[in-house]
């Protein structure tokens, strides 16, 4: 048997630290630790390791390529570890731990209804959602800072690829009768091309997907306002002549009854959120868990 490297745990997470904070004594304060303290286990371990970790400056100044190295098996060994404590700790009433799901915005209605469903189902697990946009979800599955993701994909991959297909994703217009002046009911892209719009900015991957459908439809309109939140735009169109496209799902959370709904057609457009995992063996139970809820309960 190898003989046991001369550092621990606490280095470890000291590593994660600093690439959470990007700062000394903020990484410090995180683990309990004085600024000092972290910076001598720090270059103990560079010096245990025979390689620098980090650029050092005035301040942090980032990881070397080897303390990449470092810092990516440092987050998996201590994943690794939470799922050990986890796996030993697991009762018959289910996991207990910290589930971190990720979500895109556009989905963290469901991902709330999904969260109390577990949460009454397994009364030790703890359920942290983070609203992130897709590129940061990939980043924190890739790192092991989440333990899931529900995220767009394109449609085509399966449930043996690592990902649970959850739903499809359909888009309608949003505003007061009488800004849009015609019958609840279906409306083309092209007409709502024509609205007083108000849409998400276009750092969002759901306000892409729109820009795209327009595209395709021929037009290439220019919304008045824009939010990168959901409930701004709401608020928007309740008190004012403007209307919005919103998936399906954000509306049947934040619906009033002054508000009406157009279904788009002309194309009818369907985007794909699935529920994605860290590339892990053995997975966490926390996990688990709720995979093992996705495909006993699909979504309607």
């Amino acid at each position: 048997m190898d003989r046991l490297p001369p550092y621990d745990l606490v280095d470890l997470r000291l590593l994660v630290a600093l690439a959470e904070h990007r700062h000394f004594a903020r990484a410090a304060a995180a683990c309990a630790l004085s600024q000092p303290a972290l910076s001598s286990r720090i270059r103990r371990l560079e010096t245990t390791l025979n390689t620098p970790l980090i650029f050092r400056g005035k301040r942090f100044e980032g990881f070397t390529p080897e303390g990449e190295k470092a810092l990516e098996w440092a987050r998996r060994i201590l994943a690794d570890c939470s799922g050990l404590v986890q796996d030993l700790n697991e009762k018959e009433s289910g996991p207990g731990g910290i589930l971190r799901l990720g979500v895109v915005p556009s989905a963290t209605p469901y991902a709330g209804q999904l969260s109390g469903t577990l949460a009454s189902r397994y009364p030790r697990l703890r359920i942290q959602v983070l609203s992130m946009s897709s590129k940061a979800l990939e980043a924190g599955l890739a790192d092991f800072s989440l333990d899931a993701a529900i995220s767009y994909y394109d449609g085509s991959e399966s449930r043996s690829s690592g990902l649970v297909p959850l739903f499809e994703e359909t888009y309608c217009l949003v505003a007061r009768p009488e800004v849009v002046g015609k019958p609840v009911g279906l409306m083309t892209w092209e007409d709502a091309a024509t609205m007083p719009l108000c849409l998400l900015t276009n750092d969002m991957q759901n306000r892409r997907i729109i820009d795209q459908v327009f595209n395709t439809a021929g037009c290439s309109p220019e919304p008045r306002f824009e939010a990168n939140s959901f409930n701004a735009l709401f608020a928007l169109v309740r008190k004012h002549a403007f209307a919005t496209i919103l998936p399906r799902v954000q509306i049947e959370a934040g619906l009033t009854d002054d508000l009406g709904v157009w279904e788009l057609v002309a194309p009818v457009h369907k985007s794909y959120i699935g529920l994605a995992f860290p590339d892990r063996d053995p997975m966490l139970p926390v996990t688990r868990a709720l995979m093992d809820y996705i495909r006993q309960n699909p979504v309607d």
